[in-house]
């Protein structure tokens, strides 16, 4: 829990730092003055002045603010006691650049800490990349309902183009309980398939029973159990099961899941060589288990410094298209609003991050900081977006709003903004709630 939380506050308030520090730096590049660069809010613990900006340490250690003049009202002027007077503000391609320079720092920062676990080293699942064939479809699953067979090739969903299995398994996940259209490639026709996915988690994930194809070499066994007691080994390919050929590793599940306690003869490649072996699986549940591990294969991309740019960049285009499709979705009440993470869910993720390793934690706070740099540029007042479109208005207009009209807009879209924050809050309680609760107060 601890380390849940000092997670969250390092990766978010070190994101926001960012982002402010984005508008403080345009803000010199183009002459105006800036007051203020605080980290934290509320009272001034520490601080220094520099070039005519107080830079200070505040009480209350999360995130932080600029204030600059000539800007107009932001958000500061809510949360701090801001300034007597308003001065003259300053040309709008100035404050334009200005509000921009927050956002566009966080997708340059996502870039750069996406480059570092690339550095550092990533391990990504080989399949992901893959165009999604149909390894598998889970029995009594909606795939299987839908009429998915092995061996059909997704090529869209929803007219949405499915190059990769990375494509599909984002588009099944974000499409829990609602009917989506597959056009599948079988042979040499092709079909439109209507498929619900079955919500699972908390999140209300989508599940569709739909599997990329895994070969049966044995990558990691489960202590003691009677496939390692039979004396299989990491490496090894199982050939077949009393005679019948294993060509995927769920050939394995449908051969042995009927059958706990009876002895089976497995063939197995060890090193080239055919090995004959009797195992007796376990019952589990009255399901037959004889104690392999079903793991994707994957491999280690640790990249050079070019490459771990370009690579970066590649993955942060490609989270910003799913970022939009999502953002459309939950518009169209086409996804489900528990797919949204606040703060409790960010801190959980966070400590997850920080205890798996650097890489990791490095890598979430590239995805969090691309989010951050997308949510601000949406036009929704109190945020830059929302500045930004009253600044397209006035220049349409060739005319500023009056300063009031402006604090306004900044009230209701602050108000909007902290709705929406209940609301994500609520969900983040519940989803950790018991489940007897869990049913009672859940959001669709």
């Amino acid at each position: 829990m601890i380390v849940s939380i000092l997670a969250f506050f390092f990766v978010l308030g070190a994101l926001i730092v960012i982002h402010e520090a984005g508008h403080f730096l345009m803000a010199r590049l183009v002459g105006a003055p800036v007051e203020v660069f605080s980290v934290g809010f509320g009272k001034r613990l520490w601080g220094f002045e520099r070039g005519g900006t107080d830079f200070r340490l505040s009480l209350i250690p999360f995130g932080g603010y600029v204030r600059i003049v000539g800007l107009g009202p932001d958000e500061t002027d809510l949360t701090t006691d801001g300034a007597d007077s308003e001065p003259e503000l300053l040309a709008r391609w100035k404050r334009g650049l200005i509000l921009f320079g927050g956002p566009i720092t966080n997708v340059i920062a996502a870039v750069i800490f996406v480059a570092g676990a690339f550095l550092i080293g990533v391990e990504i699942p080989t399949y992901r990349a893959e165009a999604p064939v149909v390894g598998w479809v889970e029995p009594d699953s909606p795939g299987t309902a839908a009429g998915i067979e092995v061996g059909d090739l997704v090529r869209s969903i929803d007219g949405q183009t499915m190059e990769t299995w990375q494509d599909l398994e984002g588009s099944i996940l974000s499409a829990g309980g609602r009917e989506v259209h597959l056009k599948v490639l079988r042979g040499d026709a092709t079909f439109d398939i209507a498929l619900t996915p079955e919500k699972i988690t908390r999140y209300g994930f989508g599940y569709s029973g739909i599997l990329p194809p895994l070969g049966a070499k044995v990558v990691r066994l489960v202590p003691g159990a009677p496939a390692q007691k039979a004396g299989i080994e990491p490496g090894d390919v199982i050939l077949s099961i009393d005679g019948q050929p294993v060509e995927q590793f769920y050939d394995l599940i449908r051969l042995i899941s009927p059958r706990p306690g009876e002895e089976l003869d497995v063939v197995v490649d060890h090193g080239g060589t055919h090995r004959s072996l009797t195992i007796t699986p376990r019952n589990e549940g009255g399901e037959g288990k004889i104690g392999i591990a079903m793991i994707f294969p994957s491999e280690l991309q640790q990249l050079g410094p070019v490459a771990a740019v370009g690579a970066a960049v590649t993955e942060c285009r490609r989270m910003t298209r799913e970022t939009f499709r999502v953002l459309g979705r939950l518009f169209t009440r086409k996804a489900s609003l528990r797919q949204v993470s606040g703060p409790i869910d960010i801190a959980r993720i966070s400590g997850e991050a920080a205890k798996a390793g650097i890489h990791s934690l490095i890598w979430l706070m590239g995805v969090i900081s691309l989010q951050l740099g997308i949510f601000n540029l949406l036009p929704i007042p109190v945020l830059d977006g929302g500045h930004l479109t009253i600044l397209a208005f006035e220049s349409v207009m060739r005319r500023d709003l009056s300063i009031k009209v402006k604090e306004r807009i900044l009230e209701v879209g602050f108000v909007a903004l902290i709705l929406l924050m209940v609301v994500v809050l609520f969900n983040d309680i519940v989803k950790i709630l018991p489940e007897s609760v869990y049913r009672m107060f859940s959001l669709g």
